[in-house]
């Protein structure tokens, strides 16, 4: 699935909506109808993705806090890090709740402003990450989050005439700074180099559908000024049903996500797995590239007698030795299409490489998962995993306790019963959403996946 392809099908249910609605019920206006069904039904089908897995939606959040965190106030948004899990699950309920609430047309004047508050919001992150390839300066970072919340507060102005006028002021002062930004130079230190990237996948579909961070930043655009329409024009929408059963359509929504969340967050695997390491995957194959990167190189070489700067192709490098290398340019012909998993790399204590033993067993071996182990559920380590490793070992059953981040206390009681493998602590959360978590594997093939409360 791509953007382009989700865009076209809630676009096609979309115009469905609004014909039946503008034609059939006598609707506010076919656009403004087109606009709510379509911000309405991309937000449930957004927020239901992630809420299939509400810890990566977490651990995203985490990834930005932690980067924030590098640009100044280190105090508040370590905090905030804290509590990235309930950030996670009150931001994707909302995005729920928001669009059963717009397309139900309940209360609609706070429902499209509390819509319009999350696309300010994730249009802020996108471009956060995309734009830091630029090196933005605190003043670009700053700047824009003051006039977006200024344009968020416009919104509430009760006058319709005042609250669309106030909003188009505001959106070209934004638009404004932002060619201030383009054209003066006053905001970036570096011409853009994608390495340079914060954060580079938004998580905005969860594991479902990956965006490059300029198309989730687009993206954004174009749904922010959807939203701005919506709320400027609010007072035109009316309820789809009667106010009371769509508020019961409405709290129904909340109380059935928000449990949904928390399922899938604290008592279970994600009932759909969109990850790489699903159920069913040869991780041997994930860690193939699928299309080679391509570039032409030009070598600039000068010629120590004359003078002179000459470009060369990698096919007729100069040989006398008066030519002397300058500098090297890359033209990009194709950026290709990496692994899907391309961070994955087993160790054992002394450093060693383990992946390729590990991963071409032919018998079947169980992986014990601990990514963190000060954050590991120690209790269901002791009374589920110790005792099954245990049995594993009387049947002369490979089992592999893989860490990221450990102690040597645990090293040691794991030790007795496990092989200790370590591996990076970001692979090792994409693996499983339990901590312990417990996989079983034969030649690299993933055949079970179990949360703790499931051993």
């Amino acid at each position: 699935m791509t953007i382009q392809k989700l865009f076209i099908i809630i676009g096609i249910l979309s115009l469905a909506l609004s014909y039946y609605r503008y034609y059939m019920k006598k609707g506010a206006g076919f656009f403004l109808n087109f606009c709510q069904y379509f911000l309405g039904l991309l937000f449930i089908f957004s927020g239901f993705v992630k809420a299939i897995d509400p810890l990566g939606t977490s651990y995203k959040m985490h990834e930005y806090f932690e980067s924030f965190a590098r640009d100044g106030l280190a105090a508040m948004w370590d905090g905030l890090a804290h509590f990235s899990v309930s950030i996670s699950i009150a931001m994707i309920v909302a995005e729920i709740v928001l669009g059963f609430a717009i397309i139900l047309g309940y209360r609609m004047r706070w429902a499209a402003i509390g819509l319009l508050a999350i696309n300010l919001f994730f249009l802020y992150l996108t471009g956060y990450s995309y734009l830091s390839g630029y090196c933005l300066t605190k003043q670009a970072i700053l700047v824009p989050a003051v006039l977006l919340v200024i344009l968020f507060l416009a919104a509430f102005v009760q006058d319709y005439k005042k609250r669309w006028k106030g909003l188009i002021l505001i959106s070209l002062i934004v638009l404004l700074y932002f060619l201030y930004c383009k054209m003066g130079g006053g905001c970036a230190t570096c011409a853009f180099d994608k390495t340079k990237m914060k954060v580079t996948d938004c998580g905005c579909f969860g594991d479902f559908m990956k965006l490059k961070p300029w198309e989730t930043f687009y993206k954004d655009i174009f749904l922010t000024i959807m939203s701005l329409y919506v709320v400027a024009f609010s007072h035109k929408l009316t309820n789809v049903l009667a106010e009371k059963r769509a508020g019961l359509f409405t709290w129904t929504s909340w109380a059935v996500a928000t449990l949904f969340c928390l399922y899938s967050a604290y008592w279970g695997e994600p009932v759909v797995d969109f990850r790489h390491y699903a159920v069913g995957n040869d991780i041997n194959e994930k860690m193939k590239e699928i299309r080679p990167r391509k570039a032409d190189f030009i070598f600039i070489y000068k010629n120590s007698t004359t003078g002179e700067q000459k470009e060369f192709g990698m096919n007729n490098l100069p040989t006398d030795a008066a030519w002397t290398f300058v500098d090297r340019k890359e033209t990009v012909i194709d950026e290709g299409e990496p692994a899907p998993i391309n961070n994955l790399r087993f160790e054992d204590l002394e450093h060693n490489d383990v992946s390729y033993s590990i991963l071409n067993e032919d018998a079947e071996s169980y992986w014990v998962v601990c990514y963190d182990v000060s954050k590991t559920n120690m209790k269901a380590f002791d009374e589920k995993v110790i005792p099954f490793a245990k049995e594993m070992r009387k049947k002369g059953v490979n089992i592999y306790c893989m860490t990221g981040i450990s102690t040597p206390e645990f090293d040691k009681k794991a030790g007795e019963y496990m092989d200790i493998v370590r591996a990076d602590g970001t692979p090792l959360k994409t693996m499983i959403r339990s901590n312990p978590g417990l996989i079983k594997v034969k030649k690299g093939v993933v055949l079970e996946k179990l949360h703790y409360r499931s051993l």
